[in-house]
């Protein structure tokens, strides 16, 4: 399950986690149970961004860089 579109918010009021496919700039997401704001708009224009720099990074080859060092 490493899907960069997916956000587990938890929620601040009730505590439960919520699984957030994709996150609009005009709808700030609510939790499942409490229907309380998950976010303030502040951190959901830093989400935006965060998933925008992602579709930037996505699909660029793999260069062989990453070792084990065990």
């Amino acid at each position: 399950m490493n899907d960069p579109t997916l956000t587990i918010i938890a929620c601040p009021q009730c505590g439960v986690k919520n699984r957030i496919r994709s996150l609009r700039g005009e709808q700030i997401p609510v939790c499942a149970k409490c229907k309380g704001h998950l976010m303030t708009e502040k951190e959901n224009e830093s989400h935006l961004k965060y998933q925008a720099s992602l579709k930037n990074f996505q699909g660029l080859p793999d260069l062989g860089l990453r070792f084990d060092k065990d």
